[in-house]
């Protein structure tokens, strides 16, 4: 299959060199310099090293079956307002917000989870941290799920089908609306949020406002919080990379998503974490300016 792959960060290169060992991949990214690298060096993980296409423009864009788009949240708009209308689109993002930004996508659309923990360690390497899976599951148009999952799945890299778009994003929003920001802010790796037993009542709380914006069992997902943090203890969040980086992070599009479905007075732990991601973001663009 012809695949391409919108953006270059941890997750597109990772996707990218997993599904270049059987399929012809095109990988879209921002700067010519990571242009430049992926153009001679191709893109690699440990053992693993793929040749791929790279393109900074839309070039060839309208001839790939599939289009994987693997960019933050706040790209979201750009992106789905140049696509091609025929391939299918695949969106891999945290959050929920892309939502109603593809409610009006002509194309077929699909969205994923993406279990599996990277790290961009330059433009064309990345570090494969944590092992799971990407799940799918159809928001609108005619996809066979099916064929995908034994198209694209390897034994390091398995994909697997869900029936509920809507189950499969909520249940990965708990986990990110309580991990993300507590990291982020104390920046601290994913295991302190069962190890500190201050950072534990913190995720406790944002786990129970979720729960009820999201009208989950807080049981369950406060289990599965806690086997996830555990579980990916030596991790660094997402969101701790983007700001350690000086990136926007997606708090508005994780934490303001619970935020935006019940009042703020309902959930005063996600107003703070909100607030206090927004101002170490502030913080971290002063610094670069001075």
């Amino acid at each position: 299959m012809k695949i391409g792959i919108i953006g270059g960060g941890a997750i597109g290169l990772l996707v990218a060199v997993h599904m270049a060992s059987k399929h012809q991949v095109s990988l879209y990214v921002r700067s010519e310099n990571q242009k430049k690298l992926i153009s001679e060096h191709g893109v690699t993980c440990r053992d693993l090293h793929q040749r791929v296409s790279v393109y900074t423009n839309r070039e060839n864009l309208n001839e790939q079956e599939l289009i994987i788009i693997a960019v933050k949240q706040h790209h979201i708009q750009e992106v789905v307002s140049n696509l091609p209308s025929a391939p299918a689109l695949l969106f891999l993002q945290n959050g929920m917000t892309h939502l109603s930004a593809i409610q009006s996508v002509p194309n077929p659309c699909v969205l994923g989870v993406v279990e599996h923990g990277a790290l961009k360690v330059s433009d064309y390497q990345v570090i494969h941290t944590g092992y799971g899976s990407i799940q799918l599951a159809v928001h609108h148009g005619g996809v066979n799920i099916d064929s995908w999952v034994e198209g694209f799945s390897e034994k390091e890299f398995p994909f697997k089908k869900r029936e509920s778009y809507w189950e499969m994003l909520t249940e990965k929003l708990i986990v990110n609306t309580v991990i993300n920001p507590l990291t982020a802010i104390f920046q601290v790796k994913n295991k302190e949020i069962v190890e500190n037993d201050h950072i534990n009542k913190l995720a406790e709380l944002l786990c129970e406002e979720a729960c009820r914006a999201l009208q989950l069992s807080f049981r369950d997902q406060w289990a599965r919080v806690c086997y996830i943090a555990e579980n990916t203890g030596e991790n660094m969040s997402s969101m701790l990379k983007d700001l350690n980086e000086g990136r926007k992070t997606e708090i508005d599009a994780i934490c303001g998503f619970v935020l935006r479905t019940l009042k703020e007075d309902d959930a005063p732990f996600h107003q703070f974490v909100l607030e206090s991601v927004h101002a170490l973001e502030l913080i971290n663009q002063k610094g670069g300016a001075s």
